[in-house]
């Protein structure tokens, strides 16, 4: 099992083993007995959240950070392992329970006009979980779906609208005024500026940690923009093909990167500086040579890791574990 990356006792969120793994095409095997492949896209993965705070979860495209979100909320089902919200098992949740679950742990997708209904106008589509979750109809639901554009940044005027009709920063606010509209505690943003242009990915996580202050919201905050991570997160929690390798507090992460893969995610970072932007570049280059020492048993970065040792890194994976006070890695060699 992963190291608790937390020791308080009563975390609002907590993650325990979680897998989830999904069956490739074709397999391997001799006569009757198959051995189907396996994408692990989320394996052994352990994190505490507390109330009020922000995990701000990075890694590249294909790491498994989305996945990890919707297994944690119970919107995929987990292999194995546990996730669990103010002291509930999701994946032991049914019916009600699990509905009601849902009231106080919602998404804000990264695409939000695939995740609104085109044909529903604003209203309805804010009023729609009032409706569900049987908070409230008819008037008393229409004035809280207006006490939620308001928070978010938009105006009564946009009730009776169509998402067509919005920018991209506009309908992300709409996605962000109808996850707050039941007043959840727990918030996953997946990935929620990445679709936006950068002039308005700043409005956008301004929204979100003014609403986060306001209404005491805890977030688990993913992207692949360190920046990004670095500006709303209390903590930084770095996912790597499945694994989590790193995990600090987010001012001790980016002043120390312990991981190698940590490190070079930051070298990736343009930097407006000529010959600083040549040499970044130089070091960056320096790890994406595969090593052909490395195979699949052992960690998951050696094969582009400049530290690895052979054949420790190849046969075996390392564990997360403490190296100073609340700072987590999961390297055989990275310094404490």
């Amino acid at each position: 099992m992963t190291t608790e990356v937390t020791t308080e006792a009563n975390p609002l969120v907590r993650v325990a083993s979680l897998r989830k793994h999904f069956p490739m095409g074709g397999g391997a095997g001799v006569g009757l007995t198959m051995r189907r492949e396996v994408n692990k896209a989320v394996d052994d993965v352990s994190f505490d959240i507390q109330a009020g705070e922000t995990l701000g979860l990075v890694g590249e495209s294909g790491s498994g950070k989305s996945t990890l979100g919707r297994v944690v909320v119970g919107l995929l089902p987990a292999t194995s392992g546990q996730s669990i919200i103010a002291g509930q098992s999701v994946a032991k949740l049914r019916g009600k329970a699990r509905k009601a679950l849902w009231r106080h742990a919602q998404m804000v997708f990264q695409d939000p006009y695939s995740s609104l209904n085109p044909r529903m106008t604003v209203q309805d589509a804010l009023a729609e979980p009032l409706r569900n979750f049987g908070i409230a109809r008819g008037g008393e639901a229409d004035r809280l779906v207006r006490e939620a554009l308001d928070a978010c940044g938009l105006g009564a005027r946009a009730m009776t609208r169509y998402p067509r009709e919005f920018s991209g920063g506009q309908r992300q606010r709409i996605g962000i005024a109808r996850a707050l509209i039941v007043r959840p505690n727990f918030i996953v943003a997946d990935e929620p500026v990445s679709a936006l242009d950068v002039s308005i990915q700043a409005q956008i996580i301004n929204l979100l940690q003014d609403l986060k202050a306001e209404f005491g919201l805890t977030y688990l905050f993913i992207a692949h923009d360190l920046a990004v991570i670095r500006h709303v997160s209390d903590r930084v929690a770095v996912m790597y093909r499945g694994k989590l390798v790193e995990t600090a507090p987010a001012e001790a992460l980016y002043a120390r990167p312990l991981h190698p893969y940590t490190q070079l995610l930051l070298r990736s970072v343009p930097v407006p500086d000529t010959k600083a932007e040549a040499e970044r570049r130089r070091l960056a280059q320096g790890t994406e040579v595969t090593n052909p020492e490395a195979t699949g048993g052992g960690c998951p970065f050696s094969a582009r890791c400049p530290m690895a040792q052979f054949p420790i890194c190849a046969e075996k994976a390392p564990t997360l574990a403490a190296r100073s006070g609340d700072h987590f890695v999961a390297c055989h060699f990275a310094g404490g």
